[in-house]
């Protein structure tokens, strides 16, 4: 962990335009107010923040895993309520202007505002584990550096501009809710009961009793099908054969796969497809 520091850092952008950085905060921490030339996300790590814009009333109070989405040459300045810990993702108007989706997610998560406040949850570990990719590939020297440290920035972004607008307001329920939507984009990865419990820091009971309120469905049933979801549009699209559609969807038992399949469809998936389309299909297993 690097020093506290009493005034912000200064944060000096590469040529492509983009740097993640790191601020902690001594208990005597004091920020005049400042405007910078580059968009950030300021994500509170640890402690509280209190962001205040120039002629505002009213600021935005930040907890411990919240971002802060801040648009360029806004005037503001930062105070502790608790000496805090501030992971930064800061870029220029010329890195978004590259890719004019990119942008579009931007002016979605400030909604025309100077800056914006986003709750965290079990997005806030999805939001480090980026981060610190994003620190292991700016400061190393690898083939692709560059563009491995932008592709984690826009997942950043992704990521936060999926969070959900209306959340609960049961806390528990909350921290539930943002792993069923972390589920629904990563069904894929080796997930478990076990690693949901975990994201929501609940036990397994009270989390099982929320997810079944929340989707209707066990924690299993709901991981099946939207694993068997994806893998039945993969082979209905024709784009990959039944081993490829059972990988991308999470599945390494092939015959696990089959037999999943053959309970949620009625048929193993090769007569699945040949009933759905009229006609036998060439091989690709």
């Amino acid at each position: 962990m690097k020093n506290p520091v009493s005034r912000p850092i200064a944060v000096t952008l590469p040529t492509y335009g983009l740097a993640f950085a790191e601020s902690v905060h001594s208990p005597g921490f004091r920020m005049a107010e400042r405007a910078d030339p580059f968009h950030k996300v300021i994500y509170v790590l640890q402690g509280h923040i209190t962001f205040t814009e120039s002629g505002k009333d009213i600021p935005l109070q930040a907890a411990s895993g919240t971002a802060l989405c801040v648009n360029a040459k806004v005037r503001h300045k930062l105070s502790d309520t608790e000496p805090s810990t501030l992971l930064l993702l800061c870029f220029t108007r010329e890195f978004m202007t590259r890719d004019p989706g990119l942008e579009q997610l931007w002016v979605s998560l400030t909604k025309g505002q100077a800056a914006t406040l986003h709750q965290g949850g079990t997005w806030g570990t999805r939001f480090e584990a980026l981060w610190r990719t994003g620190v292991v590939e700016q400061t190393g020297n690898q083939p692709g550096r560059e563009i491995a440290v932008r592709a984690a920035a826009e997942n950043i972004l992704v990521a936060l501009s999926r969070l959900p607008v209306d959340a609960p307001e049961d806390p528990a329920l909350q921290r539930v809710t943002n792993v069923t939507q972390e589920l629904t984009e990563t069904f894929f990865e080796p997930w478990s009961l076990e690693r949901a419990c975990a994201r929501a820091g609940m036990s397994r009971r009270h989390f099982s009793k929320l997810f079944r309120i929340i989707t209707g469905h066990t924690f299993l049933e709901h991981l099946t099908e939207l694993r068997l979801t994806h893998a039945s549009r993969l082979l209905d699209e024709n784009r990959h054969s039944i081993i490829g559609a059972a990988f991308s969807s999470g599945y390494g038992d092939l015959s696990h796969f089959y037999r999943l399949f053959r309970a949620r469809f009625g048929q193993p998936p090769r007569a699945w497809l040949e009933k759905k389309h009229g006609a036998v299909l060439p091989s690709k297993d």
